[in-house]
């Protein structure tokens, strides 16, 4: 479920695209407009008074000056920067190498050069970065000396702990002349996103009713059969397939027998995540809200291994698109990896009331789909709708999440309070309510 190729974004020549925002402050009053102006007339009035020394002092000056500031306009032309990410998709816990190039491809040397790569603060603990104007952002910063035509590479280890769309850039060049009179930079909104998937945890033996209304179930016509379910043996007869002899049974009875096995559907799940239940003022909200997400990731994953049919509602507004997600039920290779990324870019902002939500979304859901909600404070509006859905005939499981605050489910309504992890991986019948 890895990435395993380079993810690269170049800044090529000019070598910067035209998207690239330059910039350039003189050093100081001086060096700018009027202050070389007023040089220049200084210099000419000592030349009309024939002093010789302030002449030579002023002239000076003012090549320097114009030598500075040609060497400023020329020290970023034919300069490429390149961000090299390993992995762009990874899980909580995982850690990326991010690799910043930089290539001097003219004949002038750049005596110190300096890039400035946007990251978040938490992908970097251990480095000291300096101040960013986005909030929760730092500045990587390297820097260098170039002669002609080399370059320089700088690796540095970005450690991903919590889930979440996280975007790398822009990059910033510093440069200029040799003696830092005129600095000049551009800005290039070069931009790499890290998806973090959210933290999936094993649901070996979940405390609900087997996976019931969740999974697979006895058909009560025969539609499929399937094949690791044994339910017994009969004599064999010319059209059985060689494959379903049961030879233990066959030497026991003296006879050909064949295995019989049970008839399954499996149904299909869709799995809603209502955001707008969870309370985002308090310090334990945070924590509660990422179980949620992990709870969905979770139980998605779980069915998706026994070859469900799986779909993900959530009234959230991404963090890319604004949208809310709507993955109707599939069980195709991407299907889990699509409900995955979309989960790492949920955010607290609800699209919605999720009863409105809901009503929507479940009318293009094929007929007889099982109903998973993933919530923590029901409204009493949401209760009324959860018990009308069950009492109208439709499979449902509640997964509460966090502290009730007092708003208890609907004890007709199977659900199963989820206040920790390990909650996820219970084998205690008990722990159902």
């Amino acid at each position: 479920m890895r990435n395993s190729g380079m993810v690269r974004n170049l800044l090529e020549q000019g070598l910067f695209t035209k998207e690239g925002r330059f910039s350039s402050q003189p050093a100081g009053h001086l060096l700018g407009k009027p202050g070389l102006l007023a040089v220049l007339a200084g210099l000419l009035l000592a030349a009309w008074y024939g002093e010789v020394v302030i002449v030579v002092v002023l002239g000076l000056l003012l090549s320097a000056a114009g030598l500075s500031k040609l060497w400023s306009r020329l020290s970023l032309v034919g300069v490429s920067c390149q961000r090299l990410v390993s992995e762009c998709r990874v899980f909580p816990g995982e850690h990326i190498e991010l690799k910043l190039r930089l290539v001097n491809r003219k004949l002038l040397p750049l005596p110190w050069i300096q890039v400035d790569d946007e990251i978040p603060v938490g992908f970097a603990p251990d480095v000291s970065l300096t101040p960013s104007s986005r909030p929760g952002f730092g500045c990587l910063s390297k820097s260098a000396a170039l002669l002609w035509y080399t370059g320089v590479n700088w690796k540095q280890r970005l450690d991903c702990y919590k889930r979440g769309y996280y975007p790398l850039g822009p990059i910033t060049v510093f440069s200029g002349d040799i003696f830092g009179f005129y600095p000049r930079s551009i800005t290039e909104p070069m931009i790499d996103h890290v998806v973090v998937y959210p933290r999936i945890f094993t649901i070996a033996q979940l405390g609900m009713p087997s996976l019931y209304p969740l999974g697979e179930t006895t058909a009560e016509r025969r539609i499929f059969e399937d094949p690791i379910r044994v339910i017994g043996v009969r004599d064999y007869s010319p059209h059985d397939s060689r494959r379903r002899i049961h030879w233990k049974a066959s030497a026991r009875h003296q006879n050909l027998q064949v295995k019989v096995f049970e008839p399954t559907t499996t149904l299909k799940v869709a799995l809603f995540l209502a955001v707008d239940s969870f309370r985002h003022d308090e310090p334990q909200s945070e924590e509660d809200f990422e179980l949620g997400i992990s709870t969905a990731a979770s139980v998605a994953n779980h069915l998706m291994e026994r070859r469900s049919s799986v779909g993900l509602f959530v009234n959230s507004r991404l963090a890319d698109s604004g949208q809310p997600i709507t993955i109707l039920p599939g069980s195709s290779n991407s299907q889990l990896l699509d409900m995955l990324e979309a989960l790492a870019k949920v955010t607290p902002l609800s699209s919605g009331p999720f009863e409105e939500f809901l009503q929507t979304e479940r009318t293009s859901l094929p007929w007889g789909t099982s109903l998973a909600f993933i919530l923590s404070r029901p409204s009493p509006s949401l209760m009324q709708l959860l018990v009308g859905l069950k009492e109208s005939g439709h499979k449902l499981l509640v997964l509460q999440v966090g502290d009730p605050g007092g708003n208890e489910i609907e004890h007709s309504i199977p659900w199963h309070r989820i206040g920790q992890p390990g909650d996820l991986m219970a084998t205690n019948s008990e722990k159902m309510k």
